[in-house]
């Protein structure tokens, strides 16, 4: 009876079987199907341990490249890139940086009132040139009646303070004007005349009441 030869060919239909069937007395066997670095069952070539084929490659579904690690696959040809920031620039003089504020002035007249406001995008110097301004003219204007005596002038004065601390957080413009328009800071508020009126009130208040007691 004769011995049939060790380690024969696989049988037929193991599709997990090497190519070649299994090698005799421990020699190598052939390479098997769908290994890696060589060709699988299906035609395609698979690849080696460490080497990634999606990077950089087609996209079958997309038709696009799939991006690198840490690459934002929306900045790509054909993407969306992301919007700039938008830096406001001074509505008066188109510098920057400006910030966004609103200046405000009151006028009280004998039998009526006038509310003002100037509002931003303004830079460090426009805004110090209309603060000043329309402060001085409330300052010297906003008393003649008696709701603005007592309550518009005092508030537009606390709010345009206020405002001031946000003019001085600004930093200098940097480049020149593009639109060459430069406006005057002037004189600060207590160095001018004007602001100065106010004071008159109680004099004029004083004066009336010293003639209304003599003429009695």
């Amino acid at each position: 009876m004769a011995t049939p030869p060790p380690y024969q060919n696989a049988p037929q239909g193991n599709p997990f079987a090497p190519q070649g069937g299994y090698a005799p007395n421990g020699a190598p066997a052939a390479p098997a199907h769908g290994s890696f670095g060589t060709q699988d069952a299906y035609g395609t070539q698979n690849s080696a341990y460490g080497q990634n084929p999606a990077y950089g490659a087609q996209n079958p579904v997309y038709g696009a490249p799939n991006p690198a690690p840490g690459q934002n696959p929306y900045a790509s040809a054909g993407g969306y890139a992301p919007a700039p920031p938008l830096t406001p620039a001074c509505r008066i003089c188109a510098t920057q940086p400006a910030g966004d504020m609103t200046i405000r002035q009151h006028t009280g007249l004998l039998v009526a009132m006038r509310f003002s406001k100037m509002e931003g995008p303004f830079c460090r110097s426009c805004a110090t040139a209309i603060h000043r301004e329309m402060t001085t003219k409330t300052l010297a204007g906003g008393w003649w009646s008696p709701v603005s005596l007592a309550l518009f002038t005092p508030l537009t004065l606390l709010w345009n303070l206020y405002v001031r601390t946000k003019i001085r957080k600004l930093a200098h413009p940097t480049t020149p004007s593009p639109t060459g328009v430069v406006m005057d800071q002037g004189k600060p508020v207590f160095q001018r005349p004007l602001a100065y009126v106010v004071l008159l009130l109680p004099l004029l208040w004083l004066a009336a009441y010293i003639s209304n007691e003599v003429s009695s």
